[in-house]
């Protein structure tokens, strides 16, 4: 049996032994190939390696479990269209944006939640893909060459950048090695088109042999941003595309960010004339953990824990200072950007947009901020229960806040 065999006898392929259940596939990554065995005794019917054992059922050998898994999704991956999406914010949100818009109208495929690595969008491809027209992957940077090696094996058609922030710092000396990182998720195009915010100079270091689409808020850009407020759960959002004017109604609190990542689908959508219907665009929801707000009594619960950067929380804090009533904040720490001094820098663009602060810090890491320490989940829930006002929640998911939240609200649903 072939991977492709295995892909059309509808099998499914995990990397966690532990999640293996009968007849799944287990694709041994990395050291993956110790766990082979413990994968068999729970019931998978073959085993993806590329390093040889004593292993007690059948298995299929590549040369290099990641690379040769890469290329063989590759090879499934027929759709018309290939979109590849990257930045360091706004990825998921962009995602969901542009499957929303074109799903109506042509078969998409799109990689799940933030299934966006080397190994996630593989494992999404065998498990997920069935054809569809137009596939759209969100790609993400963890190390130098992770964008250049999808690039050339997905070849997209279609490349969104979203913007350029702090998160993966660590990796390179300034935003400008950044962007010129981001920008090597063109490297599999020998044609297609670009789409990136205009606003961050991104255009001067594009390939010239692609088309070029910009977004932003300044008027120079294919698509701005003209104006936006809130009214109840409400954002009212006013955009210039190709110089016409766009009004819409959407559920919800979209902060300005959110605002932006959508308007880079809508542009795309618009360019090649998909039929775009403000009454149906207005029903879009944001994914969870982005801007999610939670009605309950004598307080509302802002959710934006699925993940942190300097540029998001300042992008938060601004949307807060134009809601009305006492505002709280529960800040967890940010791993994205390697440095944590960037958490005080994020506390004092707080300015007075707070009346009360507090710093989920279960190890006791941060005893420097002069703030409002949480020491555990258990105090974190007796917090939001006895907590008044608008209290935003926002962290990297590392810190487990996220899915911490998710818990909590479920149980109040029961």
């Amino acid at each position: 049996m072939t991977l492709s065999d295995l892909k059309k006898a509808k099998y499914v392929f995990k990397i966690n032994s532990n999640e293996i259940e009968k007849n799944d596939v287990f694709v041994a990554y990395g050291k993956g190939h110790n766990y082979v065995n413990d994968a068999f005794s729970k019931g998978a019917s073959f085993a993806v390696i590329d390093t040889e054992g004593k292993y007690i059922g059948k298995t299929i050998k590549l040369n290099n479990t990641t690379l040769d898994f890469l290329n063989e999704s590759a090879k499934i991956l027929n759709s018309k269209m290939t979109i590849a999406i990257t930045g360091s914010n706004g990825k998921t949100t962009t995602k969901e944006c542009l499957y929303y818009l074109l799903s109506p109208h042509m078969k998409t495929f799109k990689t799940p939640k933030n299934k966006n690595t080397e190994i996630g969008i593989p494992l999404s491809i065998f498990n997920e893909y069935n054809n569809e027209d137009v596939a759209i992957l969100e790609m993400g940077l963890r190390k130098p060459g992770d964008l250049e090696l999808l690039s050339n094996v997905y070849k997209p058609d279609v490349v969104f950048i979203t913007n350029i922030g702090s998160s993966h710092m660590e990796f390179f000396k300034n935003k400008e090695m950044l962007s010129k990182e981001k920008m090597k998720i063109t490297s599999g195009m020998d044609r297609g088109l670009l789409i990136l915010n205009g606003d961050q100079n991104l255009k001067n270091i594009a390939p010239k042999n692609l088309n070029i689409l910009t977004f932003g808020k300044n008027e120079n850009n294919d698509g701005y941003l003209k104006d936006f407020f809130y009214y109840k759960n409400n954002t009212k959002v006013f955009y210039t595309l190709f110089g016409k004017e766009l009004m819409l109604t959407l559920n919800g609190i979209w902060t300005e960010g959110h605002l932006l990542d959508l308007l880079s689908a809508i542009l795309f959508t618009v360019f090649i004339k998909v039929p775009l219907d403000p009454s149906v665009l207005s029903q879009i929801n944001l994914p969870e953990g982005r801007f999610k707000l939670y009605e309950l009594k004598n307080k509302t619960i802002i959710d934006d824990s699925y993940n942190a950067s300097y540029e998001s929380f300042t992008n938060g804090f601004k949307t807060l200072e134009r809601l009305k009533g006492k505002k709280i904040l529960i800040m967890g720490e940010v791993l994205e950007s390697g440095d944590k001094k960037i958490n005080e820098k994020i506390l004092k663009e707080t300015k007075n947009t707070f009346d009360e602060i507090y710093f989920f810090d279960p190890q006791n890491i941060f005893s420097s901020l002069k703030v409002k320490k949480i020491k555990s989940f258990e105090e974190l829930k007796k917090l939001l229960n006895e907590l008044k006002g608008i209290i935003y929640i926002k962290a990297s998911n590392g810190t487990g806040i996220n899915s911490f939240l998710k818990e909590y609200f479920n149980n109040r649903r029961q």
